[in-house]
C-alpha cells in the first residue's frame, strides 16, 4: 500500500483525499489553515496545520517518506510551485501537481512535477461531452488527439459483432472492451453479438470518435 500526501485541504484536495481513505489507503492531508484544518480532522484521522512553502515544516512532517504528493493549491502561484520544487527536493518519488492554466502547468513541469492535472478544466469538458452526446456515458483525454469514449451501442450494430461490422478497418477507432449489466469485458470478443443497451469502450481519434457519437445522438446511425 503506498502513502499519500495531499497538500492543500480545498474542494478538490479533500474530495481527493476522502476518496483515497475510503479506497483503504493512507493518507495525509495539510492545510496551513486552523479552521479549515479543524474541519477535516471530524472525517479524518491524519491531518495537520502545516504551510506547504515551509521545507523545515515539510521535513518534520516526515514529507520524503511518502511515495505519493498531490500538490493541490490552484491559485496560489508561487505557493503551488514551492510546495512542487520542495517535494522533489526532499525525495517523494511521484509528484501530482494541480494547475489552473498552460501557464502554471508548463512551470509545475519544468520545475519537476511528474504529472500535472486540471480537474476545474477537465470537469467542464466532460460535462460539455455529456451535454453533446446523449450516448457518451464516459469520457477520458489520453492527449492532444486521442481519446477514450464509454458510449451506448449504436442500435445500428445491435444483432451484429465487432468481426462482422469490420469496425477498425471502416472507421478506424478500436473496441477495446464491451460493458453488458455488472460485468466488463476486456479485450473485447470480436465475435460477441451486440445487445441494446451495450455499453462500448472505443479508443482512438477524439475526432473520429465524436464523428461517431454525433450520428448516433442525431439518429443518422
Amino acid at each position: 500500500m503506498k502513502q499519500y500526501i495531499v497538500i492543500g485541504a480545498g474542494r478538490f484536495g479533500t474530495s481527493l483525499a476522502t476518496s483515497l481513505v475510503e479506497a483503504g489507503q493512507e493518507v495525509m492531508v495539510i492545510d496551513d489553515d486552523e479552521k479549515v484544518v479543524q474541519q477535516l480532522s471530524e472525517i479524518m484521522d491524519n491531518v495537520a496545520i502545516v504551510n506547504a512553502t515551509d521545507e523545515s515544516a515539510l521535513r518534520n512532517i516526515g514529507l520524503r517518506n511518502f511515495d505519493v504528493a498531490i500538490v493541490c493549491i490552484g491559485t496560489d502561484l508561487r505557493a503551488s510551485i514551492m510546495a512542487t520544487l520542495l517535494a522533489k527536493d526532499l525525495g517523494v518519488p511521484y509528484v501530482i501537481s494541480k494547475a489552473t492554466d498552460k501557464l502554471q502547468a508548463d512551470v509545475l513541469r519544468k520545475i519537476g512535477a511528474d504529472r500535472v492535472v486540471f480537474p476545474e478544466h477537465d470537469m467542464g469538458v466532460k460535462l460539455s461531452k455529456a451535454l453533446t452526446f446523449d450516448n457518451l456515458v464516459d469520457y477520458m483525454q489520453l492527449d492532444d488527439t486521442h481519446s477514450i469514449f464509454e458510449l451506448t451501442v449504436p442500435l445500428a450494430w445491435v444483432g451484429s459483432s465487432l468481426k462482422e461490422l469490420s469496425v477498425r478497418k471502416k472507421y478506424a477507432i478500436n473496441v477495446v472492451g464491451i460493458k453488458r449489466g455488472d460485468k466488463f469485458e476486456v479485450p473485447a470478443n470480436p465475435n460477441k453479438v451486440f445487445e441494446e443497451n451495450d455499453i462500448i469502450v472505443i479508443a482512438g481519434n477524439s475526432k473520429l470518435i465524436e464523428g461517431i457519437a454525433l450520428k448516433v445522438s442525431s439518429g443518422k446511425w
